[in-house]
């Protein structure tokens, strides 16, 4: 699973991997439906959060992006739900610094 990458942080060019699969994710959820994409969505969040609150400007740039592209395809109210359940945190923080990510 491209998940289950997101969550190896044990080598030193990790956030290099991450950026990476933020970048491709857009252009695979295009592809996929919405009934395809929504019941792998959750596995990203933590990820996502990680790569949002980064020092390196591409990581969080990309991630920025793929959440973008998830709240075009599924749009920002189901998004936004989501986001809250998996991490109520998360949503603070991105409606707060990234307000147009879900639709604010």
């Amino acid at each position: 699973k491209l998940s289950s990458a997101t969550r190896k942080r044990n080598f030193e060019h990790h956030k290099h991997l991450l950026e990476t699969i933020y970048k491709c994710l857009p252009m695979i959820f295009r592809r996929l439906t919405k009934n395809k994409v929504k019941p792998f969505i959750n596995d990203f969040f933590d990820a996502l959060f990680y790569g949002l609150k980064s020092d390196m400007n591409l990581l969080k740039a990309a991630s920025v992006e793929c959440l973008q592209s998830l709240s075009l395809l599924l749009g920002p109210n189901i998004l936004k739900g989501r986001i809250e359940m998996t991490n109520y945190d998360m949503m603070l923080y991105v409606q707060s610094a990234y307000p147009e990510t879900v639709g604010l």
